[in-house]
């Protein structure tokens, strides 16, 4: 299944919300790396990123989302993830993430 991007940056707190269908896998990572550091390029350092659509995601896809938010932090900025199946949660556990504040449990898939 192909991945698609959808953002929009939601005027009433500032933050980009990044909406993620399909995998984020080797293939479609560095797409959603491109992307993120687009929009941190473009000074948007509040960033939730929305796994509600995700498929399925592999070790590049988990690199892909570390480094986006530790870009983010190098910025005084933060970086939520939401919507994560209990699978890519646990990933996303295992790589930091949540200890590092990164992800909503309250959101989960």
């Amino acid at each position: 299944m192909a991945t698609s991007l959808e953002s929009a940056v939601t005027p009433s707190d500032g933050d980009a919300i990044v909406t993620v269908r399909g995998d984020i896998n080797a293939d479609t990572a560095p797409q959603l790396s491109t992307h993120l550091g687009y929009l941190i390029g473009q000074c948007h350092y509040h960033i939730v990123l929305d796994l509600a659509g995700m498929v399925l995601i592999d070790a590049a896809g988990v690199d892909a989302i570390v480094r986006a938010a530790a870009w983010t932090r190098q910025q005084d900025g933060s970086f939520v993830v939401r919507s994560a199946s209990p699978a890519a949660a646990e990933l996303l556990d295992l790589a930091g993430l949540t200890q590092a504040g990164t992800t909503d449990p309250s959101a989960g898939g």
